[in-house]
């Protein structure tokens, strides 16, 4: 055999003993397994709950009730969690939303101008019932006319809420001074104001119509309306200040498609407050009278 002949067949030898090698290391590497896919994401979860806050002028377990509807549409139009709370009386309340719990406040007119002009609140959608205060009496009982208060007590929710503010207000405009010809005594919620006049410990209250309105017939059937209050703008829904831009844009459009002819139909038939509309400057306007008041009173708390 020739040496070109006996060199080839080395190199083919040698050649055959690297592969091999080459297919023993490889099969006795460790097998690294591909990185598990990351686990999708759900869009919702992955968003902080929108705070939705809820006016205490109700009992907490109505007052969620009454509002559940908007709480799931906004859930529904902006794709993320919504939260509903609410606080033990009015103070606390306004407290809290000082200190930015909120991304949505819902509130009564004045606290709704108070935030606007003091802390940067920002406008979302207002319900178009105009808010007035309902004088009422016992059915049976001896009150014809504002000046049959006199020397007895007027019943009416917290002191910091409009329809208190109204109540006196109508007072004042019938020639009794609060306080000295009438005496005020507040208590929790509208519907205790009026339950206070079923009790013998009030000779009227003052309360908020849409509130009597639903009250149950075993209650309005010892009970007639006296008169009414003066008219304001009825409650807000306000944004904090940190909520800008796209989300506000988004936040206001979904509130403001909250309305009795569409999603809000059921809410609006329930609750009696009219349909959901946009807040003007006339309607910030009107309020600014009640600042001071408001003010005034707090710090006297």
């Amino acid at each position: 055999m020739s040496s070109r002949m006996t060199s080839r067949k080395l190199l083919l030898s040698r050649s055959g003993v690297s592969a091999l090698c080459c297919a023993c290391l490889l099969w006795a590497l460790p097998v690294v397994a591909a990185p598990p896919a990351e686990p999708a994401v759900d869009a919702q979860a992955a968003q902080a709950p929108l705070q939705f806050g809820l006016l205490p002028y109700m009992s907490t377990r109505k007052l969620f009730a009454y509002y559940l509807p908007i709480k799931q549409y906004l859930e529904k139009t902006l794709g993320r969690p919504v939260h509903m709370s609410t606080a033990p009386d009015f103070a606390t309340y306004l407290e809290r939303a000082r200190r930015g719990e909120y991304d949505l406040y819902h509130t009564a007119p004045h606290f709704a101008a108070q935030a606007e002009y003091e802390l940067g609140y920002q406008r979302v959608s207002r319900l178009l019932r105009e808010l007035d205060g309902s004088i009422v009496v016992a059915r049976d009982g001896p009150i014809q006319r504002p000046e049959d208060l006199r020397g007895r007590t007027l019943s009416a929710p917290d002191p910091l809420a409009i329809i208190t503010f109204l109540g006196e207000q109508w007072l004042q405009d019938n020639g009794l001074q609060p306080g000295v010809d009438v005496e005020v005594k507040n208590f929790p919620s509208h519907n205790t104001a009026i339950l206070a006049v079923l009790r013998g410990e009030a000779a009227a209250a003052v309360t908020s119509a849409a509130v009597f309105e639903n009250m149950s017939k075993k209650v309005s059937d010892k009970l007639r309306i006296l008169t009414h209050t003066k008219k304001v703008p009825h409650m807000m829904f306000m944004a904090s200040p940190r909520v800008a831009g796209k989300e506000l844009a988004a936040l206001r459009k979904a509130m403001l498609g909250f309305t009795a002819r569409a999603d809000g139909k059921a809410f609006f038939a329930t609750t009696g407050y009219g349909d959901m509309g946009v807040i003007g400057d006339a309607e910030m306007q009107q309020l600014k009278p009640f600042i001071a008041e408001l003010g005034l009173r707090m710090k006297a708390q």
